[in-house]
Order: structure tokens, then C-alpha cells, then sequence
């Protein structure tokens, strides 16, 4: 029994001190290039938790970030993927990126996509894309 309150009365000063810890680290400046080059390294990596966990991350701060060196890493998760859902983050990351290369390349997969719901997805990012570059 008192290894149980122990146990509790640890993570619970446990909890707090890392809640102490993160309102501390939010009044720091964040360095938002050293940010874009973990993710770039994230996304190159093999552990598929942490590259779905860096382009969820991305399409949250891409105003922020930029991580273009990883177009190709992205694209390749988009073509890949056994999972739909990751297909559609990949596909939703390589749209905050603004590549041009990457847009490129959806103008051609749009004619070859099978599935309807990332064709609607692809089709309508490439019509933005192709908005915004007339308009600038």
C-alpha cells in the first residue's frame, strides 16, 4: 500500500513539475529554423510515428517553417502509403509546402488517381495552387 502512494505522490510531482517546465519553455523564443531542420531530419527518418507526428506538426506552423529540402520524402509517403489517412496528411503537408515541384507533380497524378477522395483532395489543391500563382 505504500508503495502505491508512493507511486501516485511521484507522477503527480512528476506532472507538476513538467507543467512547470512547459509554461517556463513557452516564454522562450523558439528558433523556428532549428525546428525546420528536425523535421526535415524527422521526415527522412524510418520511425513512422515520428514522421506523421512532423507533418501533422508542419501543416499546424507552416507559416512558420520550412522544410522543402523533405518535398520528396512527403511525396513519397503520399504514393506509398498503404493508409489513406496518412496519404491525406502527406498530401495536406505537401500543400502547406507551396512547392512548386510538388504541385507539378499533382497536375499529373490527378489523371492517374485511383481513389476518388484524394482525386477531389489533389484537384482541389492544384486549382488553388494555380489561384494564387495568377494572382501574384
Amino acid at each position: 500500500m505504500k508503495r502505491v502512494l508512493g507511486l501516485a505522490a511521484l507522477a503527480v510531482i512528476a506532472l507538476v513539475a513538467l507543467g512547470a517546465e512547459q509554461s517556463f519553455a513557452s516564454g522562450k523564443e523558439i528558433n523556428w529554423r532549428l525546428v525546420s531542420k528536425n523535421l526535415v531530419r524527422s521526415l527522412a527518418s524510418d520511425n513512422e510515428g515520428l514522421r506523421q507526428s512532423a507533418m501533422a506538426f508542419f501543416v499546424e506552423h507552416a507559416d512558420k517553417l520550412d522544410i522543402n529540402d523533405s518535398v520528396y520524402d512527403v511525396m513519397r509517403i503520399y504514393r506509398n502509403h498503404p493508409d489513406l489517412r496518412v496519404r491525406k496528411l502527406a498530401l495536406v503537408t505537401l500543400y502547406k509546402m507551396q512547392n512548386s515541384w510538388a504541385m507539378e507533380f499533382l497536375k499529373v497524378d490527378l489523371r492517374f488517381q485511383d481513389q476518388q477522395e484524394l482525386k477531389n483532395m489533389v484537384a482541389a489543391i492544384v486549382q488553388e495552387y494555380q489561384a494564387k500563382k495568377k494572382a501574384s
